[in-house]
């Protein structure tokens, strides 16, 4: 076996390479190497791609490694979804089956060949970056780093059909300010609450699949929304599961026999230009993905911000659960316009 042109170092061995080392950043929010892979420990392989499955919510592939021993191992890379790789600008035709990679990624937790991937290096050098807040990482192979070409067509239509805050709106991944909206510690628990998230099993966590998230959860995702009219209501439209929230505009209260539901009910308003939402009667057992829950007695208040320029939208979320927080918690966000995005078919697939 031998390296391709683009792999421009010797060092470059087929044999596996282990690299015990600090991760690189902090964790994205809740993800599906909970529990499963080790975020302290990074193992880097080298070898040929065997299968591609590029679905939602997580890619993977298989890549046969020779070990230094001789012996072929096949190695199981798991790494994020399409819609964030998507965003990065990585697509299906990027990795193929018979291609020629290195990989780097946290190792796993039960001794297994197998890796949740943040760092990928092509054939021809390109490194690319798998991960929301992954590292460049081997400067002295590739030829340079991958970047994503844009697509004119999509800007232009995008350009002229923005106006105010209705248009895509995306996260910027790398900011912390836009991504993640919670922190680990999401804040002053009561007794019960912290007890249920201390039992919380993150690995058959309902979210390491194709179960949707309520509000607010909903809001923390870190892929493209559009927001639009719907008559004279409007309409946010996620990418992230093809979900849909309705915020009605012309009701000022919301019904007592209006039964619970995933994303509740939601009246809105405008107050000084900006869009102000109330939202009650939810029924969405987790607050986070890492085991806080909420109650049905949760009660949101949001408000949406769009700048002059239009390419900014500021957002602020308001928490009142009385069984899950000990005091009402305040949360913000932002979300910025990039004429290139479009919210895309999620088509989970488990």
């Amino acid at each position: 076996m031998h390296s391709p042109t683009g792999f421009r170092s010797a060092s470059f061995s087929p044999a596996l390479t282990l690299t015990a080392l600090l991760a690189p950043g902090l964790a994205a929010g809740h993800h599906s190497s909970t529990g499963i892979f080790d975020k302290n420990n990074y193992v880097e392989i080298e070898g040929v791609v065997t299968s591609v499955q590029w679905r939602n919510p997580h890619v993977y592939f298989t890549v046969d490694v020779v070990d230094e021993h001789g012996a072929t191992v096949e190695w199981n890379i798991e790494s994020g979804s399409v819609s964030g790789l998507r965003q990065r600008g990585v697509t299906q035709g990027l990795v193929n089956v018979g291609d020629r990679v290195r990989m780097a990624g946290e190792s796993s937790l039960r001794g297994r060949p197998e890796m949740f991937a943040s760092n990928l290096l092509l054939a021809d050098g390109r490194e690319v970056l798998m991960r929301v807040r992954s590292d460049p990482r081997w400067p002295e192979l590739r030829t340079g780093m991958f970047e994503p070409g844009v697509d004119q067509a999509t800007v232009e239509r995008a350009r002229r059909n923005a106006e105010g805050m209705f248009r895509v709106w995306s996260t910027v991944l790398g900011d912390p300010d836009s991504f993640p909206m919670y922190w680990d510690d999401e804040g002053p628990l009561t007794e019960a609450a912290a007890r249920a998230k201390a039992e919380f099993d993150a690995r058959s966590s309902p979210f390491l699949g194709c179960h949707p998230k309520g509000m607010p959860y909903i809001m923390i995702t870190p892929y493209p929304i559009e927001i639009s009219t719907a008559g004279d209501d409007i309409l946010i439209r996620f990418e992230e599961h093809d979900v849909e929230r309705l915020i009605r505009m012309n009701e000022t209260s919301i019904p007592e026999s209006e039964p619970h539901s995933l994303f509740g009910y939601s009246v809105g308003r405008w107050e000084d230009g900006a869009l102000v939402v109330e939202t009650e009667r939810v029924n969405a057992p987790y607050f986070y993905g890492d085991g806080t829950p909420q109650s049905e007695q949760i009660r949101l208040v949001e408000r949406f911000t769009a700048n002059d320029a239009g390419d900014r939208l500021d957002y602020a979320l308001t928490v009142d659960d009385p069984l899950t927080f000990v005091e009402t918690m305040g949360f913000t966000r932002y979300f910025a316009w990039n004429p290139a995005a479009q919210v895309q078919p999620y088509d989970c697939n488990e």
